[in-house]
């Protein structure tokens, strides 16, 4: 970064800082002039979007680092400074067309399937038997393994794109994120994901194929040795077919596409697995770019002795999605995530200041995360490498995209109900006037796709905070999503700052809640989670 830029936001920094420590509110209330000047500084043009790995991104860490250090939090990153580094391998689709080919089938690229690209290889070829695996679901809670007697090793996998109806709808999206993970631990070298009529309506075929367009790319970080992470090393490729391709490949191998379909959206998903007979070929050409983006880390000691070795866990992304060129010179080609997630960002600063005026019995970590939007990277690496003991890792709060365009009079807190989290929440919400209510969208599994899920996986209790649908808030979050979402057109104009500071403050107060827990938090006896992860359960 040049050295005039960094001063820059150094002086920016001090200048925004220096202008709010003159008008203070109430230490146990939030700031709407803080919350606004760190929105609009964070969705400014000058950081051009935050992309993970820009030179905005890094002015971006830069400013929140300069932030954590005026707050007086201690350094939590590498070296006793504020920054995690997190060395990452982009992976973007190549120049030459991707392919899928079937013996005996004539499939459209595009119409019939999709290919992704690849972190395995700048160039992929691979040739294998065709093998289909049902819903490639297998659960030892469950007294199921669809992969029983089914010989995998060296072989493309076919597997129905989802999981189990019956299931609690946030362990479904678990184990239809985690296919390819359980085809590469049977050996499977490929992956081909076929779509059934209820995927199509939760992730339309024709969206997918807009969102694997040219410019797509994804992150994944490296290992020391600069291998590419992944959860599912055997697997080198992977692709979707839609229902038409579907229909192609199962028709050709003499069977049923309506009779296999209607098992898969049976309640048990209990489907036929067979060989197919046939080979797959599946070729990728993948761009890879090695890059190194920040996570930034600050701290706030506890102030029990016994309990400040614990810590929780504060975090809230801070990239989004860059510059998006256009062919029509007037378009706006910045894309600066004012609500996507300048304003979580701006409530983790804020929550910081007003624990710093009062801290709790236990620590506070909080972090600003890199590469979200290219995969949840930044959080997998520090739950995976925490610049602190990973046993002290109690609790997790996420704080991610808070669509603040109403005056919300209920929050979801996703995730809360499974461990003794739960009570600290609706403490606090009801203190602020506010209703605890359900996942009103559970059909999207959210509570698997943000940050604080890769916590999850590393055993720990977490929540992932929104505000609620109630009073209009249906209709607002609704028009935001379709509107505004990964668009240019989320600027901070759209940010009601009033809304803001209420969400704000209610987050502070759970915070401060669970860090003052008299016992380490837990998952509930039982919970699919908790036992899946190997986290602290109740009444072990």
């Amino acid at each position: 970064m040049p050295k005039r830029l960094a001063l820059l936001i150094t002086g920016v920094t001090l200048v925004i800082t220096a202008n709010l420590l003159s008008n203070e509110q109430t230490p146990s209330q939030a700031s709407v002039e803080r919350l606004e000047a760190d929105v609009r500084f964070l969705s400014s043009d000058l950081l051009e979007g935050r992309e993970a790995g820009t030179r905005g991104y890094d002015l971006a860490a830069l400013y929140v680092a300069q932030r954590f250090r005026a707050l007086g939090l201690k350094p939590g990153g590498d070296n006793a400074t504020y920054y995690q580094a997190v060395p990452m391998l982009e992976y973007a689709p190549g120049a030459d067309n991707a392919s899928l080919r079937i013996d005996g089938i004539d499939l459209v690229a595009g119409e019939d399937y999709l290919v992704f690209p690849s972190a395995k290889g700048e160039s992929i070829d691979i040739r294998a038997p065709l093998v289909f695996g049902g819903m490639c679901f297998a659960s030892e809670r469950e007294r199921r393994d669809d992969f029983l007697d089914l010989d995998l090793e060296g072989k493309i996998a076919a597997c129905i794109w989802g999981a189990p109806k019956y299931l609690n709808s946030e362990e479904r999206a678990h184990y239809r994120s985690t296919q390819g993970e359980r085809v590469s631990d049977h050996g499977g070298t490929g992956g081909i994901f076929v779509y059934t009529s209820s995927f199509e309506q939760v992730l339309p075929f024709e969206r997918l194929k807009r969102m694997l367009g040219s410019s797509h790319s994804s992150m994944t970080w490296l290992e020391s040795d600069g291998t590419p992470f992944s959860s599912s090393p055997n697997l080198k490729v992977a692709a979707v077919l839609s229902l038409a391709g579907a229909q192609k490949l199962f028709e050709s191998a003499g069977q049923s596409w309506g009779e296999i379909l209607k098992d898969a959206e049976s309640d048990r998903g209990e489907v036929d697995r067979f060989d197919l007979g046939v080979e797959a070929n599946i070729t990728v050409e993948s761009r890879h770019r090695k890059l190194k983006s920040n996570n930034v880390v600050g701290i706030l000691p506890g102030t029990d002795e016994a309990l400040a070795r614990e810590h929780v866990i504060l975090m809230a992304h801070l990239d989004h999605v860059g510059i998006k060129p256009t062919e029509e010179p007037d378009d706006d080609e910045i894309y600066n995530g004012a609500m996507d997630n300048a304003s979580g960002i701006s409530a983790l600063l804020e929550v910081a200041r007003l624990l710093k005026a009062s801290p709790p019995k236990r620590s506070v970590v909080f972090i600003a995360l890199t590469a979200e939007e290219k995969g949840l990277n930044g959080s997998d690496y520090f739950a995976r490498n925490p610049t602190l003991p990973a046993d002290d890792m109690v609790a997790a709060i996420n704080l991610d995209m808070p669509i603040l365009t109403y005056n919300f009079t209920d929050i979801i807190a996703f995730g809360a109900e499974r461990s003794s989290l739960f009570e600290p929440v609706k403490a606090a919400a009801e203190a602020h006037g506010l209703t605890l209510s359900p996942d009103p969208i559970p059909e999207e599994g959210l509570f698997t796709r943000s940050d604080h899920y890769m916590f999850v996986r590393q055993g720990v209790p977490a929540v992932y905070l929104k505000p609620g649908f109630s009073d209009g808030g249906q209709e607002a979050q609704e028009k935001f999503r379709k509107s505004h979402y990964h668009e240019a057109s989320d600027e901070v104009d759209l940010v009601d700052f009033s809304a803001l500071q209420r969400f704000t403050d209610v987050k502070a107060d759970i915070a401060r809640n669970i860090a003052n827990m008299p016992e380490r938090p837990v998952w509930n006896a039982g919970d699919f989670f908790g036992t899946t992860f190997e986290g602290p359960m109740a009444n072990e």
